[in-house]
């Protein structure tokens, strides 16, 4: 059976590369570890690797994260935290005259030429907090110095001062016709499907971190939905068809 057609065309590459590293962990018998991967990535490589005899585990840092390292390994190996090459860093800066959001980190990494694919979860709380790759962890403190023009100190911080999340899913449970996508962001913002298209169209919606403006794409389980103005919805699980051949589905939100 061809492992691609449970998949989207538009998670194909991704596909291929899991399926690369799934292969080279086979080839050689050793752990291999992935860059950082979302729930719907996390979701793909767990199903490529349930067709080997390999096993795989996840770790973000501390407690329940969303962006998260894999490590693919043998029978004989087993994983432990070092295993993931985790970097938890601290911002300290004037909290008294800046407010600092995630978008502010984000935008300022990548502004310094840093990958998204090496930056785990970042969590703002009462401190501010982020998690890279370990190896990029001296290219950060040499050239991430300031935020929003004032100026910061970063500080590595043990896996037990990470901060837990701050937010959580509130998690729903309907029904809908199809999973298109205005379907569901009609479902997740209790507008009309008309309102929903538009936020699509108008590229207000991303789907796992990527601008999706096809009111006709099909959402799956643990895709993360981003809808402007809002905040983001997660989907949890897809059920089968009711009586009136609708589908159910289990959803959260984590809304403003």
């Amino acid at each position: 059976m061809n492992i691609y057609q449970h998949f989207r065309n538009e998670e194909l590459e991704i596909v291929k590369h899991l399926e690369s590293l799934v292969a080279r962990a086979e080839s050689q018998y050793a752990p291999v570890l992935t860059h950082f991967l979302d729930p719907r990535q996390q979701f793909i490589l767990t199903t490529l690797v349930n067709r080997t005899e390999l096993n795989v585990s996840f770790n973000g840092g501390l407690g329940e994260r969303e962006r998260m390292r894999a490590l693919i390994y043998p029978d004989y190996h087993e994983a432990s935290k070092e295993d993931f090459d985790l970097s938890i860093i601290e911002i300290k800066y004037a909290d008294k005259f800046v407010t600092l959001t995630h978008r502010n980190i984000l935008g300022a990494l990548m502004s310094i030429g840093f990958k998204r694919d090496y930056l785990g979860d970042i969590i703002v709380g009462d401190k501010v907090q982020f998690v890279i790759a370990r190896h990029l962890q001296a290219f950060v403190f040499q050239n991430l110095t300031k935020l929003k023009g004032s100026s910061i100190r970063l500080n590595e911080i043990d896996l037990a001062d990470m901060l837990t999340a701050t937010e959580e899913f509130q998690s729903h449970q309907s029904t809908v016709s199809s999973l298109r996508l205005d379907n569901i962001v009609s479902l997740m913002i209790n507008k009309s499907r008309s309102i929903a298209q538009k936020h699509i169209e108008a590229e207000h919606v991303k789907v796992n971190h990527v601008v999706i403006d096809k009111t006709s794409f099909n959402v799956e389980v643990n895709d993360l939905i981003s809808i402007k103005g809002y905040g983001r919805g997660r989907i949890e699980a897809i059920g089968d068809r009711t009586k009136k051949d609708k589908i159910r589905l289990t959803y959260g939100t984590m809304f403003k």
